[in-house]
């Protein structure tokens, strides 16, 4: 889009600081005397009909003020906003929290979770850590019946995966476990396209192939980055917003409730984040429409992956209302994206 001009800058920083802290469309005469504007309410009134052109701002109604739109909230991430870091306190408590979950990895991550929310009163999503390729370290097969066994798989990132096996013929426990201990030697360190590699090479018997085919669909599935399992914290946090407990007709806001909770109880954002989300890149912010989901128009997602990139990691983030403190969210992130690299570092030795 056009530059916009310093004097237009400083009006669409303003406006959209306002209408993050008030939810209330802003008029030209607040601008001028809250922050001190140094020209008129006209000369603002004539810049604010500028950028509603330049569609960063709009007019809900004729008699209204203005407010930010998608585009006026990314110009200002991207443009006007000023980096904001944690206190020195806030960075104490949080380290001493972790101190005493010290080595409970799955306490790692609700922490994190809820450290998120309650520092931005906002949702907090997080996907635990895994390595972006499943890859086997050793394996059982349990006998269920004589025509069904339990496969329980452990995987190099310390995962554990269960899946059912229905077998062609009655195998007793005895040979199960013989047939665990001859795939465990050709599978143990390897891929999905590794096992697959060895199922074509080897010459195996039926329940032996039957194995290592689930083991592999399992290792493949394992390997998606985003995975099929999350945390979330905070969800409360969101209803308690404007937009969804007092701002438009009731019918308005129940509609706008659903669709968010559609996002958050369903992890209906993590294929919109899997599209979005590039490895490298630090904190990312997606806001409102930006994404594919239509569900997911009213809210901001302010996420980062964490973790060694093409090792073991995760996703973490903040989800709240388009109207967030992005400045905030953005250094929370950020901070406990660099927590959680310095744990699994400790732990993992990368």
């Amino acid at each position: 889009m056009t530059p916009l001009s310093q004097r237009k800058q400083q009006i669409l920083r303003a406006l959209v600081e306002e209408y993050i802290y008030t939810v209330t469309p802003v008029a030209s005469e607040t601008l001028v005397r809250k922050y001190r504007l140094s020209f008129s309410s006209a000369t603002v009134r004539h810049e604010l009909a500028g950028l509603e052109e330049a569609g960063l701002i709009y007019q809900p109604h004729t008699s209204a003020g203005r407010v930010p739109t998608d585009l006026g909230y990314r110009y200002f991430v991207e443009h006007l906003m000023q980096e904001s870091t944690l206190s020195l306190d806030e960075q104490r408590l949080i380290r001493h929290q972790f101190y005493q979950v010290q080595d409970q990895l799955d306490q790692w991550v609700r922490l994190t979770a809820s450290v998120m929310a309650r520092l931005l009163h906002s949702a907090a999503v997080m996907t635990p850590p895994r390595s972006t390729q499943g890859q086997l370290k050793h394996f059982e097969i349990l006998s269920v019946t004589e025509l069904s066994a339990h496969l329980v798989l452990v995987l190099m990132d310390g995962s554990v995966k269960q899946q059912r096996l229905l077998l062609e013929a009655p195998y007793h426990q005895e040979e199960l476990s013989a047939v665990a201990a001859h795939l465990n030697e050709l599978f143990q360190n390897k891929s999905a396209a590794e096992v697959d590699k060895m199922l074509q090479q080897q010459d195996l018997s039926p329940v032996e192939h039957l194995v290592g085919s689930t083991i592999a669909h399992i290792l493949e599935q394992h390997g998606d980055p985003l995975g099929d399992v999350f945390y979330r914290e905070g969800v409360v946090n969101i209803l308690e917003q404007p937009e969804y407990s007092r701002m438009g007709p009731e019918e308005e806001r129940n509609e706008r409730v659903r669709k968010v909770m559609e996002v958050l109880e369903q992890n209906r954002f993590l294929p919109a984040l899997a599209s979005q989300l590039r490895q490298s890149d630090g904190v990312q912010v997606i806001i409102g429409g930006e994404n594919e989901w239509d569900e997911m128009k009213d809210v901001s997602m302010v996420v980062a992956r964490y973790g060694q990139e093409g090792g073991i990691g995760g996703l973490l983030g903040v989800v709240g209302p388009t109207r967030m403190q992005y400045s905030r969210a953005i250094a929370v992130v950020r901070y406990m994206t660099q927590v959680m690299n310095e744990l699994l570092a400790e732990v993992y030795g990368y």
